[in-house]
């Protein structure tokens, strides 16, 4: 009787342990499911955009950048006229007293034509030596000379003098005609410049309601405008003949770009 007794027992603290080892096992495996969701919270809390940053995209301005283009084409009211007269002479003051001398005779013939004595101006003026290389390399070069160069520029508005100039520039003694630049006065080029930059704007605005219209979008007023002003002269070079110089200048362009930014909703 005592060893069934002793085997019963023996059995009883045996299914009490399993039993205290199975609440164990479940402890722990609440334990870890706890963890595991802690850390899956965590991990969506920290991969979650903040809401604020949400608001502020939906809330910022949505814009519309176009490019317009305006020109508007005119005749020059301005010849540049760039003359010199090229001097050589044994000695610097030689070369530059001849020079001076050539210089106030075409100077004289051109107010004589009717240039009014402002509108001449010195352009640049050069005295430099001429060098002769000597056969022995070893030895210096030696000047044998001087050339001086005086460089005037003749504005013109009356265009039927242009030809005339030239001309009676070279019978004085200007033995170059470096070029004319046929232009606008600052105050035709201001004019010109602002009926472009109307035309780049209004450009502007036709494609940025075309786009909002085709878009479905209500276009708001522009909020930024970048211009940028485009004008080249016309150069043109002549030589001296024995004809009168014939003169015919063309059309120049003025051209001017904007870039604007317009909201829209």
């Amino acid at each position: 009787m005592r060893e069934a007794h002793g085997m019963l027992r023996r059995i009883e603290h045996e299914e009490v342990r399993q039993m205290s080892e199975i609440a164990n096992r479940r402890i722990y495996y609440l334990a870890a499911v706890a963890i595991v969701a802690m850390v899956l919270i965590s991990a969506l809390t920290v991969t979650r955009p903040p809401i604020v940053q949400t608001q502020s995209q939906s809330g910022s301005s949505k814009t519309l950048q176009v490019s317009g283009v305006g020109t508007v084409t005119a005749a020059p009211d301005e010849a540049l006229l760039a003359l010199a007269v090229q001097t050589q002479a044994a000695s610097a003051t030689k070369a530059a007293s001849d020079n001076a001398e050539v210089v106030t005779k075409v100077l004289q013939a051109l107010t004589s034509l009717g240039v009014d004595k402002s509108s001449i101006e010195t352009l640049s003026y050069t005295l430099t030596p001429i060098y002769e290389t000597n056969s022995d390399t070893s030895a210096p070069s030696t000047i044998v000379g001087y050339t001086a160069l005086n460089s005037i520029q003749v504005t013109l508005t009356d265009f039927s003098l242009v030809g005339k100039s030239i001309d009676t520039a070279v019978s004085a003694g200007a033995n170059q005609v470096q070029d004319i630049t046929f232009t606008f006065s600052s105050a035709t080029l201001a004019s010109l410049q602002k009926q472009a930059l109307g035309a780049a704007v209004q450009d502007a605005s036709g494609q940025a309601q075309a786009i909002a219209s085709s878009l479905g979008v209500s276009l708001g007023a522009p909020i930024s405008v970048t211009p940028a002003f485009v004008f080249q002269p016309n150069y043109q070079r002549y030589a001296a003949a024995s004809q009168p110089t014939p003169i015919q200048p063309g059309n120049l362009q003025v051209t001017v770009t904007v870039q604007v930014t317009y909201e829209f909703s």
